[in-house]
């Protein structure tokens, strides 16, 4: 694990204002995390030049990276916090079920090579109370469905010959539960004339970097950034419909690895929407656009909110006639990735997610589009079942002016 002294020293400018455990989604609900202000810029003013400290309650921390959007005076807490997380794992070990957890990727292909049997078994009461009892993974924690057609197994185009062109980084969610996603992507842009190529990529390291596995983090931070340097030198976009791997390749990587190959690759990350948003601003996105007369609530996830890129997804998608989208402003889902799926932290999901669930509740709009596959996970756990990512719903008003043509 890289020694402290290797962070930047932004804590120092940190006021104690408190900001950050104001607008702290676990802090809001529980009074036993000590706060991102305490664990992160305090924690490291405490370890400096001392013997480090393990701070049990430092696996509260979700790292949803929501104090960094609210520090004024621009500290990266959750880099500290992150830290932290991984001085509490070195120290005090990691249990089966959290190591099991920040391997997301390799879940992914050991739950899609069986997935007809692996989707069954994890609906079945007495299989997921055994998990429970072994693993303390709660029994009513809902799973994503994992697909044996995943989408690495459909798609391995390596290059593009485009003029534009896209280096697509699926990430672990789209790759093996929602393979739809990519697909749409890949059509979305083929619609726009770009050709997509797939590099070779592992988990981005958020379950890892969540879950105190710093070095395994750092592994994977630093092979993705070798093989996606390849495609930034040759002139790609690096784009991805997860916003959470958008989150961590643009802030993440270059806080953690502190490199200029890992600085230029992040200045190379686009969000898909955030990509289109660019197309469309630069007059390059095709605006054969046909009217969709629905209604969408949308949920921004942490992880896009703390990228600083306002709301791409809503701007894009105003722009299909007669489609009605409206931002929901409900705060944190609470699924936090992996924090959801632990049997200590359930309730404190729940909670976190109650106001996402009233304002829903209280809305008329005909489903929700969010960008985060967690996120949708959360949403179909309290009770919401359309939630579509807005890659689908350009792709279907594109498809929709070629059926238009057809008639």
């Amino acid at each position: 694990m890289p020694e402290w002294s290797v962070i930047d020293n932004s804590f120092d400018k940190c006021l104690k204002c408190n900001a950050c455990t104001v607008i702290c989604p676990v802090s809001g609900v529980s009074l036993d995390f000590g706060g991102p202000k305490h664990l992160g810029p305090e924690y490291k003013r405490l370890t400096d030049n001392q013997i480090t400290v393990n701070e049990p309650s430092i696996e509260l921390c979700t790292l949803c990276g929501t104090c960094d959007r609210s520090c004024p005076e621009g500290v990266h807490v959750s880099l500290l916090t992150a830290y932290g997380k991984a001085v509490h794992a070195e120290k005090s070990g990691t249990t089966l079920r959290d190591l099991t957890l920040s391997r997301a990727e390799l879940v992914g292909k050991l739950a899609s090579a069986f997935a007809p049997v692996t989707n069954k078994v994890m609906k079945i009461k007495p299989a997921r109370k055994l998990m429970e009892w072994t693993m303390h993974i709660p029994a009513e924690r809902q799973f994503p469905e994992y697909k044996y057609n995943h989408f690495k197994k459909k798609y391995k185009k390596k290059e593009a010959t485009t003029e534009r062109k896209v280096a697509f980084f699926s990430g672990c969610y789209t790759t093996y539960n929602a393979p739809h996603v990519g697909e749409a992507f890949i059509k979305v842009m083929e619609y726009n004339g770009i050709e997509v190529a797939l590099p070779e990529q592992k988990c981005c390291g958020v379950p890892m970097f969540a879950n105190g596995q710093m070095k395994q983090g750092l592994k994977n931070a630093s092979s993705n950034t070798n093989s996606l340097l390849l495609y930034v030198n040759e002139g790609y976009d690096i784009v991805t419909t997860c916003s959470s791997c958008a989150s961590s390749l643009k802030k993440d990587y270059p806080a953690f690895l502190q490199t200029e190959e890992a600085v230029k690759v992040s200045k190379n990350i686009y969000g898909s929407e955030e990509y289109l948003r660019k197309l469309y601003e630069e007059g390059e996105l095709n605006m054969s656009l046909a009217s969709l007369d629905e209604k969408a609530g949308y949920f921004s996830p942490c992880h896009m909110k703390g990228q600083g890129v306002g709301t791409p997804a809503i701007d894009v998608l105003e722009l299909i006639p007669d489609y009605k989208v409206e931002d929901m402003d409900a705060g944190c889902c609470g699924q936090c990735g992996t924090f959801g799926f632990k049997k200590e932290k359930y309730p404190l999901s729940m909670r976190i997610g109650n106001g996402m669930r009233q304002t829903i509740a209280e809305s008329t709009k005909d489903y929700i589009v969010t960008e985060c596959g967690m996120c949708k996970n959360q949403l179909n756990q309290l009770a919401v079942e359309k939630v579509k990512h807005p890659i689908e719903i350009i792709k279907k008003s594109y498809e929709s002016v070629l059926e238009k043509d057809r008639l």
